[in-house]
């Protein structure tokens, strides 16, 4: 999916979750994503490369609620000119469910 203007990336990011059958959306009111449950789900737009690197520790503290797990988008054109060349970045206590969950549904697909 070509990556958007500036302006609507959470709606872009919408439409190629439900393309994915992943039932994460944009709440314009609430300005939030909500869809997965025991998740926070951000998407940040770094103006200087360093700047957000270097405070993410900070943003995730920020974002994090609830004992809610944080996934945050790093969307740009500058990383590519499509959606999939966007960062996500989460802990690895969130991302280790995530895979465990994808290797036991199928495991002779994820193992050598």
């Amino acid at each position: 999916m070509k990556a958007p203007s500036e302006s609507a990336w959470e709606s872009t990011l919408s439409r190629y979750f439900a393309a994915n059958s992943i039932p994460l959306r944009w709440d314009g009111y609430r300005k939030r994503f909500l869809g997965v449950a025991g998740h926070s789900v951000a998407r940040l737009n770094p103006r200087s490369e360093a700047s957000v690197w270097a405070r993410m520790p900070e943003l995730f503290g920020r974002f994090e609620k609830d004992d809610r797990n944080v996934i945050v988008f790093v969307t740009n054109k500058v990383y590519g000119d499509t959606v999939d060349d966007s960062f996500v970045v989460m802990r690895i206590g969130t991302f280790i469910p995530m895979m465990k969950a994808l290797v036991e549904s199928d495991r002779e697909r994820w193992s050598k």
